[in-house]
């Protein structure tokens, strides 16, 4: 339960004097400030400290009672640290935001530098033939152990997060300006809560110049003291010439400033502020994926794609076989579904209905106990087999290994068409379909028998789009995998 800003106590006399000064004109709370840049040294030492300690550790407990030189512990070691460095660096992984960002994000950012890592230290190591001879378990074992220590003091970082944020404590103190002391105090609850609490409102106020409105020099004051980190400006569109006024007077020192755009009307997610020449723009984020992002995406599709498709071959072979013996008709189902876009495309399944109850519109959907699937069909749609001819699907392009599974052009959800349940519906389309998704992983499989369970389904595909990342769609597989054995929702 989060409660109200704790006071900073006053250690000496010069502090005090400013915060009296301060409140003749305008009451600023000091607010206690969770210093960020010493939890990043911390984190950092901890990562490196531990990674460090759990090398040693398990390199004299496995390999030098078998006779391995201890060289190559050293040599692996350093291979590491440059590893860690770079992988970190790419995914900002010591970062303020990546440490004010929410839990999963956070886990995610850290598996995704650790695989990095580990993954520079193979190409370093055996490339240049720094770890000819280094035990593999050793390897194995080390590499695991650092994913839990990462993971764990990730866990404790956010949790201290928490603790401190629910005492009253934040990362940043704001001072809120506005066209009027109203209006800066409602900007500064709605600062505060869509931070969750990372920021805190010290103090609120109408834009200098304003009745009522403290001066310039209190301002720049007020910053000096160390009891603001960020001036934030609200609704300051009728109030050009002050803010103009304001922002000459803030560049002679240092503060953070954020202005804040009046586009609360404006429903679309805002990517960032930019320019045209001297035009300036604000980018809408419709776009989920960078350039850079897609292709890893895509590579990481044709990587999976196809070792998976050379390790199931003979089982696609016996499948066809089974699908022959069992009941007349082609061994393939192919129907049409909408993919990236809003583009139609022919997605490949195993048939799984006897030929006579095809439904190309899915004007009928599948359910438990349905007398249309044949006896080896029930087989593969509860092993989800029959998904697996997708594979094919994802390296011409039209799908995903990960993404929102595509859904049939006729599909109703209780007799009403998709988009008319769910009003914007067709974003889901601004990735590739998936062969499993975010929404699959969650329980969303089956029968859509309502128009809540569309809503929620969706809501999760909106979820995914929206904080991709390499090591997100790795965990949907795994989960996955597991999945396939233990969900009671496929049919």
């Amino acid at each position: 339960m989060l409660t109200s800003p704790t006071p900073l106590p006053i250690s000496n006399i010069g502090q005090a004097f400013i915060v009296d000064f301060l409140r003749r004109q305008l009451p600023v709370t000091p607010i206690a400030k969770i210093n960020l840049a010493d939890a990043l040294v911390a984190l950092l030492f901890f990562d490196v400290v531990g990674a460090s300690l759990l090398a040693i550790v398990g390199f004299r407990i496995y390999a030098l009672p078998r006779g391995y030189d201890e060289s190559q512990l050293w040599q692996s070691l350093a291979s590491f640290l440059l590893a860690w460095a770079i992988s970190t660096h790419l995914q900002e992984l010591y970062s303020r935001r990546a440490l004010s960002t929410g839990l999963r994000r956070l886990l995610a950012r850290a598996v995704v530098a650790w695989a990095e890592a580990y993954g520079l230290l193979l190409l370093i190591g055996f490339t240049l033939g720094l770890l000819p001879d280094v035990p593999r378990p050793w390897l194995l074992g080390w590499a695991g152990s650092v994913l839990v220590w990462i993971g764990a003091s990730r866990l404790a970082w956010r949790g201290y997060l928490s603790h401190q944020i629910g005492r009253g404590h934040c990362l940043e103190r704001a001072l809120v300006l506005a066209g009027s002391p109203q209006a800066a105090a409602r900007a500064a609850d709605k600062v505060e809560r869509e931070s969750r609490f990372h920021i805190r409102a010290a103090a609120v106020a109408a834009l200098p110049g304003s009745p009522g409105a403290p001066t310039l020099d209190w301002v720049e004051e007020a910053v000096r003291t160390g009891l603001i980190d960020r001036i934030i400006v609200v609704r300051f569109s009728d109030a050009v010439g002050r803010t103009n006024a304001l922002l000459r007077h803030l560049a002679q020192i240092a503060v953070d400033v954020t202005l804040v755009p009046d586009l609360e009307e404006v429903q679309a997610p805002i990517l960032k502020v930019d320019r045209i020449g001297t035009l300036p723009t604000v980018d809408l984020d419709f776009r989920p994926l960078s350039p850079a992002q897609a292709a890893i995406k895509r590579g990481e599709d044709l990587v999976i794609a196809g070792l998976l498709l050379l390790g199931v071959l003979p089982l696609l072979a016996a499948v066809s076989i089974a699908i022959k013996l069992d009941s007349r008709g082609p061994v393939f189902f192919r129907q049409v579904r909408i993919g990236f876009n809003g583009r139609p495309f022919r997605v490949w399944k195993f048939r799984t209905m006897y030929a006579d109850a095809r439904d190309d519109n899915a004007v009928q959907q599948t359910s438990r106990q349905d007398r249309r699937v044949t006896g080896v069909g029930r087989f593969l749609r509860r092993t989800s087999i029959d998904e697996l001819p997708q594979l094919f699907n994802v390296l011409t392009g039209d799908m995903a290994i990960v993404g929102p599974r595509p859904h049939a052009r006729g599909m109703t959800a209780v007799g009403s068409p998709l988009h008319e349940v769910v009003a914007d519906y067709g974003a889901r389309h601004r990735l590739k379909p998936g062969i499993t998704g975010w929404a699959q992983v969650n329980g969303c499989r089956g029968e859509v028998d309502s128009h809540e369970k569309l809503r929620r389904r969706v809501a999760l595909d909106f979820e995914y789009i929206d904080n991709w990342s390499l090591g997100l769609d790795l965990w949907i597989i795994l989960r996955t995998a597991a999945l396939v054995a233990f969900d009671k929702n496929a049919y």
